[in-house]
């Protein structure tokens, strides 16, 4: 089932960023986070198993460009390792998928790092296609 993230799933998308992303996150951020974004322009939302536990989330941003249109911007789209090809990271995107419908955007997009292959096939197998390599730059404020 899909449903909205809230700030009281904290603690299992703080494990699955770990586990499934490989990112370190601190809880307090992370509720912190979740709270903050569901109040501005994001798609977040839980994908939850039978027992009502947290299994994988996507986050979205919307992404409205002067040249090209209206559209969202998958942030992050994770699912923990163990619940991985049950159809829950499917589920997540057509959730999204509705809600960028509904909202009237022309397009989704997301990047994925060159070494994720299983990711690209996951996303190729969902219509998406990669239309362009680039490089990433960033400066650290802090």
């Amino acid at each position: 089932m899909i449903r909205k993230l809230s700030s009281t799933d904290a603690e299992q998308v703080k494990l699955i960023c770990e586990r499934a992303l490989g990112h370190k996150a601190k809880l307090p951020t992370v509720r912190e986070m979740i709270k903050e974004l569901t109040d501005g322009g994001y798609y977040l939302a839980a994908a939850v198993d039978d027992t009502d536990t947290v299994c994988g989330f996507i986050e979205a941003q919307k992404y409205d460009l002067l040249y090209g249109g209206r559209g969202y911007n998958v942030i992050a789209l994770a699912v923990l390792p163990e619940k991985q090809k049950m159809g829950f990271g499917r589920e997540l995107v057509k959730s999204l998928e509705a809600h960028a419908a509904e909202s009237g955007a022309d397009f989704i997009r997301l990047n994925s790092r060159i070494e994720r292959e299983d990711a690209h096939a996951f996303y190729s197998r969902l219509g998406y296609c990669c239309d362009k390599v680039q490089k990433r730059f960033i400066k650290y404020l802090k």
